[in-house]
């Protein structure tokens, strides 16, 4: 048993004292190759760059489904008050098409809300970027 111990710590001893060679092998390169610590510190950020612009993009699909189910809610009242989609045209100044479209949203989202909310939280964060 105190050999397996002693054994244990040698090698990890010998793990430290490797890991610290390495990193000062690694400050010298770079210390010969300035240019190489301004190219890593450039694709770090522009990873990181991505990583932001791929958070915004997720919040802004889901402001934009938030804003399609508000829209969709409020075409919605305007049918409730017996106004026809050429009527609902006129006053919103959206097209037949987009009216038709969002009076559907209320549809869609009773039927999947429970699938579309888990889809929406897993879908972003489990988006791989190329």
């Amino acid at each position: 048993m105190v050999v397996v111990v002693a054994t244990s710590q040698a090698q990890a001893g010998r793990d430290r004292a490797r890991d610290a060679r390495l990193k000062a092998a690694r400050e010298r390169r770079l210390e010969l190759d300035p240019d190489q610590v301004a190219r890593e510190r450039r694709i770090d950020e522009a990873s990181v760059d991505v990583e932001v612009a791929w958070e915004d993009r997720a919040a802004a699909e889901r402001a934009i489904k938030d804003a399609e189910i508000a829209a969709a809610a409020a075409i919605e009242r305007l049918v409730t008050e017996k106004l026809a989609v050429k009527e609902i045209v006129q006053l919103t100044g959206l097209d037949t098409a987009t009216v038709r479209r969002l009076r559907q949203v209320d549809a869609d989202t009773d039927s999947t809300s429970v699938a579309g909310d888990a889809g929406g939280a897993a879908g972003p964060a489990g988006t791989q970027v190329a």
